[in-house]
């Protein structure tokens, strides 16, 4: 089976009207705040982990991860750009998330070049991470090149606060070794963190949400770490593995885990399902 001709859930349900490469994608995005250009360099869903919320369905982690077609990246990315100034839209960013972990591609640093090039100053390039190879040099190096340059972003995961939350939610082990992980990446780099919050059956309640991620919020703060932003949001589609002991938060829920995470001192925004005004000036600003 050819790459173009795998299924790919983790591109989402918002997808336009755009052939569908084996790398790239376009999608209306909440978390970016517009059209998105997509890069997905584990289309086979290769991922360190195993989230409950995952739309990819995943009955075990899957490690085998191919080179990435240099040429063919380059083509797509080109051609997305050059189709949607034909329909007269514009992108607000190119993204590697998909189907997976994009840093564990073995030539993940070329194919960040890649779109940097393409991008051209345009949009920005931001990379979306779980955070668990950030110790890798390999990953760490270009992640840093990205921001330092400033073309781009590095979004990292922080969904749990304690043992217990990350076992549940990520299938893991160990939020205290990865809180030190991002925190030593993110005292030299500025980061955004990006949260999923999700409701589920016997597990904690809005309130422990709330108070426990603005904990590890603050662990972080305190370790050094330079977060611009949080970008908090919840499920817009079923999980991969049809679990029925996990859904999406409203809108009023999300807000009050937001106002709880602003108490540590940091911006957050909030991928609500439908736009929000700004009510005052400190106020995040709605991503649809």
């Amino acid at each position: 089976m050819s790459l173009a001709d795998r299924p790919q859930p983790g591109r989402g349900a918002n997808l336009l009207e755009h052939p569908r490469g084996a790398y790239v994608y376009v999608v209306r995005s909440r978390r970016s705040g517009g059209v998105s250009i997509g890069i997905d360099l584990t289309p086979a869903g290769a991922c360190p982990l195993a989230c409950d919320y995952c739309q990819v369905p995943r009955k075990e982690r899957v490690t085998s991860i191919d080179r990435v077609e240099l040429a063919r990246l380059r083509i797509e990315l080109t051609a997305a750009f050059a189709e949607l100034v034909e329909r007269g839209e514009r992108a607000v960013d190119i993204c590697f998330a998909g189907s997976g972990e994009p840093t564990w591609s073995p030539n993940f640093a070329a194919a960040l070049e890649v779109a940097i090039d393409v991008a051209a100053g345009r949009v920005p390039v931001r990379v979306m991470t779980s955070g668990a190879t950030l110790d890798w040099q390999r990953v760490r190096d270009p992640l840093n090149t990205l921001v330092e340059r400033g073309v781009g972003e590095v979004w990292i995961k922080l969904d749990g606060w304690d043992e217990a939350t990350i076992a549940r939610f990520w299938a893991s082990r160990g939020q205290a070794r990865h809180e030190a992980r991002v925190a030593r990446f993110a005292r030299t780099t500025p980061i955004t963190l990006q949260i999923l919050a999700a409701q589920r059956v016997h597990g904690p309640t809005v309130e422990e949400t709330a108070h426990g991620l603005c904990g590890a919020v603050q662990r972080l703060l305190q370790d050094g770490a330079k977060i611009e932003r949080v970008t908090l949001t919840t499920m817009h589609r079923p999980p991969g593995s049809a679990d029925e002991h996990v859904s999406a938060y409203d809108d009023d829920t999300l807000e009050t885990i937001a106002t709880a995470i602003r108490a540590a001192g940091v911006e957050v925004k909030v991928a609500f399902s439908a736009p929000r005004p700004c009510v005052e000036a400190s106020a995040p600003t709605a991503t649809v």
